[in-house]
């Protein structure tokens, strides 16, 4: 490879680096815009970064609860329709 093809060769790895930078750099502005969406949300429902393990705990039992209650109600209402469908 002769000096005008590495020079050349250079110059394209160069290009292409600096398209990457700006991706990543695009990319990194997006991620600090949805962190503080994220951490107006947060204080927006009064709840402090140290408290959100927390919360997020209390949201899971909270949702187990109603996915346990829908069990019920589903079990409860086919136990209800039981007598009334012919099963073949």
């Amino acid at each position: 490879m002769d000096l005008a093809e590495r020079l050349e060769s250079a110059a394209k790895r160069r290009d292409t680096l600096a398209a990457k930078k700006q991706r990543i750099e695009g990319q990194l502005e997006a991620a600090r815009e949805n962190l503080a969406e994220v951490e107006a949300e947060i204080q927006a429902k009064n709840i402090s970064p140290e408290e959100l393990p927390a919360a997020r705990a209390k949201l899971e039992a909270r949702y187990e609860e109603l996915v346990e209650q829908l069990e019920r109600d589903v079990a409860a209402g086919e136990e209800a329709i039981a007598p009334f469908i012919k099963e073949s």
